[in-house]
């Protein structure tokens, strides 16, 4: 069985970041494909956004995670999905 220590829950972390990075531009692809030629950039812009949102704040907790910060890069792994939230809720709608 697996023992969940901070370096696993920080791999962890890293890994719902990633996810929901794939996530937010597999919905761009999917209105662009739904939409078709109705799709503009207003559309599209929104997912950019929160794509750009998950990037970067992955590469700061795998950067972290290097440097062996396990607890900072849970924080940011935390504050990065309440910060797609809420900004989907504003936002996205």
């Amino acid at each position: 069985m697996v023992r969940l220590t901070r370096e696993r829950w920080a791999q962890v972390g890293i890994t719902i970041q990633f996810l929901a990075l794939v996530r937010t531009l597999g919905e761009f692809f999917r209105l662009k494909y739904v939409l078709g030629v109705e799709f503009t950039v207003a559309v599209g812009e929104p997912f950019v956004v929160g794509a750009l949102i998950a990037a970067v704040s992955c590469w700061i907790a795998v950067t972290l995670l290097f440097f062996g910060r396990n607890t900072s890069v849970i924080c940011v792994s935390i504050a990065t999905i309440v910060i797609l939230l809420v900004y989907k809720i504003t936002a996205i709608g």
